[in-house]
């Protein structure tokens, strides 16, 4: 198999398409790449279901960027298998294109031109009739909320707006998988807001999303499994759902009042098996425990040192607490 970069121009026909009734619309297969001593990847697998919202997640330099360019035929892998739709993306590259609406990090447009012929630029790579072309354009602008800018040089937009623009390029071709790369980055709150209810509403009419992003609670907004990669590796893969359970399950925090606290009782708290964090002001220690038994021991020494325990909680862990415990951020 070769390696680097791939040169082509693209010329897409219009496609039809059919239900093709797959159950992994992404399957990745031991995927790895390195960039001369520096291994981008290493041995990940991973497969994404047919109407999945699938979030790929890791640290700078984790690989996700990597990843993205092999699934859009941008770059040869090293070895692995990679198919979307059933099919090999280093055969079928170009069939496969023409069904996935591909939104990078940073979108490329004609600054000069106005929204409507940037838009009929990237309908024409699809081979859109002219005819065609300026229906799904003016529908597509109305649906991103840009209709009424359509006649607006591109360089006259908000980074909103260009925003916006770029998931209407993405969708022109009526795609069955999107593959965003940091959708909201740098949008104000109603941008980034307005983004993510599109995407929910393509996702409820039966789209696959692929999407990477830093912006974690937003992530837990939108998708239900995530995959997690660190250092090329792949660390996780669950859905939300699963991970918040078994983390959940990990750690309970324990409110502990002392009239008296001094350094003699946070040691006695420090020293109790299974406390994994002591945090004290004033007269209260929070202390979060691994389980019940440790409850009952750290309640029998707090009490014999002139404290006691005044609340209890389970924590409800978030996407970013996971991803933190999970690349080892938080250590």
């Amino acid at each position: 198999m070769n390696s680097g970069l791939k040169f082509y121009s693209i010329v897409i026909p219009t496609l039809k398409y059919t239900n093709h009734n797959l159950t992994g619309v992404i399957e990745v297969s031991n995927l790895k790449k390195s960039y001369g001593n520096i291994v981008a990847l290493d041995g990940i697998s991973f497969e994404v279901k047919k109407g999945e919202a699938f979030a790929f997640l890791g640290p700078n330099g984790a690989g996700k960027t990597t990843t993205i360019k092999i699934l859009m035929g941008f770059l040869y892998p090293d070895s692995g298998e990679v198919k979307i739709f059933g099919k090999d993306v280093d055969r079928y590259e170009k069939e496969i294109r023409k069904r996935i609406g591909f939104l990078p990090e940073e979108v490329g447009f004609y600054e000069n031109l106005t929204v409507y012929d940037n838009m009929d630029f990237y309908a024409r790579l699809f081979g859109i009739s002219k005819l065609e072309r300026n229906k799904i354009i003016k529908e597509t602008l109305e649906r991103v909320g840009l209709l009424d800018r359509k006649d607006s040089k591109v360089k006259e937009l908000s980074h909103g707006m260009k925003q916006r623009l770029g998931i209407a390029q993405s969708l022109i071709n009526h795609p069955e998988l999107l593959i965003y790369d940091e959708p909201t980055s740098g949008l104000d709150p109603r941008s980034s807001y307005e983004v993510r209810k599109l995407i929910k509403d393509l996702l409820r009419e039966g789209v696959t999303l692929f999407l990477s992003s830093h912006l974690l609670y937003e992530v837990q907004q939108i998708c239900d499994t995530v995959a997690i990669i660190d250092k090329g590796k792949l660390v996780k893969k669950d859905r939300i759902e699963n991970l918040i359970r078994e983390i959940r399950g990990q750690t309970i925090r324990v409110r502990i009042t002392c009239l008296n606290l001094n350094e003699d009782i946070l040691k006695i708290a420090r020293e109790v098996r299974g406390v994994t964090r002591i945090k004290a002001s004033d007269k209260t220690i929070i202390a979060d425990v691994k389980d019940e038994d440790t409850i009952a021991n750290l309640n029998s020494a707090i009490t014999k040192a002139g404290g006691r325990i005044t609340k209890i909680e389970h924590l409800t862990p978030d996407l970013e607490q996971i991803f933190l415990k999970l690349t080892g951020e938080n250590k």
